[in-house]
């Protein structure tokens, strides 16, 4: 009898996320700094809906950063699922300030055909099966590192061009959060010929999402560092921290 009311609770959406690998529903904040200053905040937020998931972030200076630069970032995309494979839709990312208003906007027409747009300029990429946009990237890393999986290379489409992302295991490191402490896996983005280097913290215990992001250009150290994340309940209503109308996947 445990066993079948097991099951059933499981059916019913006991878990948070559709498919067991993939990263529960959550919420999440994030602060960020530069050489150890801070520049603002960034709050993310992963929902699923009926085979669709939607994974939003939305970054903006505060402070004096907020006076001075008025920098605001806004990643979201949109897609479906299928089993535990992923398939992008629709990706945006735009990033204003007082001196600029960058946006990739881009939609996978297929798995295959990606269709966007990049500093005003409209482009077309025939693409192999599996590409990912960079928000999607996250959730799929989290997906394999769950599945113990060992070679970690990825196409991506970003800035209306077809790139290949390696990731290499770096061991583990505890990450403190508050008053906690995460056991966290240890990703660096392989990248040759360049000085920029990028390293990931992803926890276990968050379904292999970020605590720690260090982006290390042009003798910068950027840091995003969790400060709080709040799991999503099956059936809850939150309010997402996106202010980008996106269409949903047909």
């Amino acid at each position: 009898m445990k066993i079948k009311s097991l099951l059933l609770f499981l059916l019913l959406g006991g878990i948070a996320s559709p498919v067991f690998a993939l990263p529960g529903a959550f919420n999440a904040n994030y602060s960020v700094s530069k050489s150890g200053l801070t520049l603002g905040e960034m709050r993310v937020s992963l929902t699923y809906g009926q085979n669709t998931y939607a994974y939003h972030k939305a970054t903006k200076a505060t402070g004096l950063a907020s006076w001075l630069s008025g920098d605001r970032v806004i990643e979201n995309v949109e897609g479906k699922i299928n089993r535990d494979v992923l398939r992008p839709g629709s990706y945006i990312f735009h990033h204003t300030s007082k001196r600029k208003n960058r946006k990739d906007q881009l939609q996978f027409v297929t798995p295959r055909l990606v269709k966007g747009e990049y500093k005003k300029q409209a482009y077309q990429i025939q693409v192999p099966q599996g590409t990912l946009d960079r928000a999607t990237l996250e959730l799929v890393l989290a997906r394999d590192l769950a599945h113990h999986k060992k070679n970690m290379v990825y196409s991506v489409v970003e800035r209306g061009k077809l790139k290949t992302y390696r990731f290499a295991h770096q061991g583990t490191e505890k990450i403190p959060v508050g008053d906690k402490e995460y056991q966290a896996e240890k990703l660096m983005v392989v990248r040759e010929g360049t000085v920029r280097k990028t390293t990931f913290w992803l926890a276990p215990e968050l379904g292999y999402m970020p605590v720690k992001i260090n982006h290390i250009e042009k003798g910068d150290a950027i840091v995003t560092h969790l400060k709080w994340f709040q799991s999503i309940k099956p059936g809850s209503v939150t309010s997402l921290p996106h202010s980008e109308v996106m269409h949903r996947n047909k």
